[in-house]
C-alpha cells in the first residue's frame, strides 16, 4: 500500500513538472529585464550631456557620468557601476548573476557613450562581482581593431581557469565620489 502511494506521488509530481516545463515562457518572467533599447532608458545621453556640462573639471565630468549611468540601470534594478580612473580609463562592475551578453550590451553602451560625449579612444574594464567579495576583471571594451570607431567587447573565458585571481581591487584606487 505505501509502495502505491509513493508511485501515485511520483508519478502526479513528474506530470506537474513536465507539464509546468512544456508551457514556461521565458519572456513571461516579471523578473527579465529587457535591455534591448538601452538608448531609452533615462537617463538618456543628451540628459546625462546637459548634466556633466555642469562639472568644472574633466574628471568631475567623468565622475558625474558615472553616477547617471549607474543610476539608469539602478532605476530598472540591475546592479551596475561605472567609475573612472584620473587617466581616463573606466571601470563597469556588473553583478556576477548578470549574463555575459547583457554585460557585452551595457559594456558597448558605455563605450559609445564616453566616445560621444568625453572623444577618443575609450578602454572599458570589465569587472564582475559576488556581494562582500573582490571584483574580478572578466573583459573589455575598446576600438575594434578594423573599424576604429565601433566597439568590441572582449571578455577573458579563461579566467576561471587560473589558480590565483588577478588583484582587481579597483574600487579603493579610485577616487571617491563616484
Amino acid at each position: 500500500m505505501r509502495l502505491m502511494v509513493v508511485v501515485i506521488v511520483l508519478v502526479v509530481a513528474g506530470t506537474v513538472a513536465i507539464v509546468k516545463l512544456a508551457t514556461y515562457d521565458p519572456m513571461a518572467d516579471d523578473l527579465l529585464v529587457d535591455i534591448s533599447a538601452l538608448h531609452t532608458w533615462k537617463p538618456t545621453t543628451e540628459q546625462i550631456r546637459a548634466e556633466i556640462s555642469q562639472a568644472r573639471s574633466l574628471q568631475e565630468q567623468r565622475q558625474m557620468y558615472g553616477r547617471l549611468f549607474r543610476s539608469r540601470y539602478r532605476s530598472k534594478e540591475i546592479p551596475v557601476n561605472l567609475r573612472a580612473d584620473n587617466q581616463g580609463v573606466f571601470y563597469l562592475e556588473c553583478a556576477a548573476t548578470i549574463p555575459t551578453w547583457d554585460k557585452a550590451l551595457i559594456a558597448r553602451q558605455a563605450w559609445c557613450e564616453i566616445r560621444d560625449l568625453f572623444g577618443g579612444s575609450p578602454e572599458v574594464l570589465i569587472y564582475e562581482s559576488y556581494i562582500g567579495t573582490p571584483s574580478r576583471w572578466v573583459g573589455v571594451a575598446r576600438a575594434h581593431s578594423e573599424k576604429p570607431d565601433s566597439p568590441e567587447v572582449v571578455f577573458d573565458t579563461g579566467w576561471h581557469l587560473k589558480r590565483k585571481p588577478r588583484d582587481t581591487d579597483f574600487l579603493s584606487r579610485l577616487p571617491q565620489g563616484g
